[in-house]
């Protein structure tokens, strides 16, 4: 154990200064606190005191959350996305900019609605979120740009991410051409799939479904350990990708590799307060672990423990080197 826990500090300390492109949905996310003290007379819902109009608390959010998450941890993420020429978009980018996290590669486009979460929550429990969005394919003009800022930074990138939450951004056209360049560069591929879009998932590195996206894609439950390895198997061979890492929540993650060898990389048992954002913190840690020389059974490793140091936090979080290395610690005898 004590050359488990030496390897894996080893790695984290080695994520400084890993270039991770993040190609995706760039979202706003807003988070309103306020005080629920009656249910209102109008309806049966609760009447949230705001106390400062002032206080909203804005972050990026989908592909911008993976990039936070990276930059967090010593890495450089170069952002790959596009966002509209409106209020959120100009938030959005200025969040991403306060963290010296570059944007010239996030193309501004008139005809697009950047995606605006507003979560309304009271005494740590989320009562609404408001969703602002126009989802509509990027025009085939954003997509080669985005194609091409792409390829002036391939030479540069450790690995790349595609963080696609259907708004968009990660069109088929803009696919094909990615992972064209990514064959041509061989760079490691990390997806976070949509069980409506497998294609963008095909020939990845490393596909990371939850237990409920994988159900949907395989077509069946994936309750008993049978069901798990067999439609876990049949997964990733339909998408041929080397590895699936099948995120299950409080039963930790189960890791298929092209071999057919199956890993179950378990939870240590903790309270759970949001789960908002941990698959995004999962895909930066399994990026900049592999890029860092893990392999990939200790690269899920590292993610599962930064998945439990977010899933403690309210709200869209991330995890910084210091607490991955305690959780390192506290995870091993």
């Amino acid at each position: 154990m004590a050359g488990t826990h030496a390897r894996l500090s080893h790695i984290i300390r080695k994520f400084r200064g890993r270039t991770i492109g993040v190609l995706g949905d760039y979202m706003l996310d807003e988070l309103l606190r306020g005080e629920a003290t009656r249910i209102s007379p109008e309806a049966p819902v609760p009447v949230v005191l705001m106390h400062d109009r002032t206080s909203a608390q804005g972050f990026p959010g989908g592909a911008g959350n993976v990039a936070v998450n990276i930059a967090a941890l010593g890495g450089k993420p170069v952002p790959f996305g596009a966002v509209g020429k409106d209020e959120s978009g100009r938030r959005l980018r200025a969040l991403l900019q306060s963290r010296k996290i570059p944007t010239q590669a996030l193309i501004r486009d008139s005809r697009r609605v950047t995606p605006h979460k507003v979560r309304i929550v009271a005494h740590q429990h989320q009562l609404l979120r408001l969703d602002f969005e126009k989802p509509q394919d990027i025009s085939r003009r954003t997509a080669n740009l985005l194609a091409q800022c792409l390829a002036r930074w391939a030479s540069r990138l450790d690995a790349l991410i595609i963080s696609d939450y259907r708004k968009g951004t990660v069109t088929a056209e803009l696919c094909n051409q990615v992972k064209a360049l990514v064959r041509q560069r061989r760079l490691p591929l990390f997806v976070d799939p949509k069980p409506d879009a497998p294609e963008v998932c095909r020939h990845a590195t490393v596909v990371t479904p939850n237990l409920h996206e994988a159900e949907l894609m395989v077509g069946h439950p994936l309750r008993t350990r049978s069901q798990l390895e067999a439609g876990g198997r049949r997964l990733r061979a339909e998408l041929d990708c080397s590895y699936l890492l099948i995120t299950r929540g409080a039963q930790g993650m189960t890791l298929i590799e092209a071999g057919g060898a199956i890993h179950e990389i378990s939870n240590v048992p903790r309270p759970v307060y949001d789960v908002t954002g941990a698959g995004d913190t999962v895909l930066a840690v399994l990026a900049l672990a592999h890029a860092s020389g893990a392999s990939m059974l200790d690269a899920a490793r590292l993610a599962n423990l930064a998945a439990g140091c977010v899933v403690v936090k309210f709200g869209t979080a991330e995890v910084s080197p210091e607490e991955l290395l305690e959780a390192v610690q506290r995870s091993l005898p």
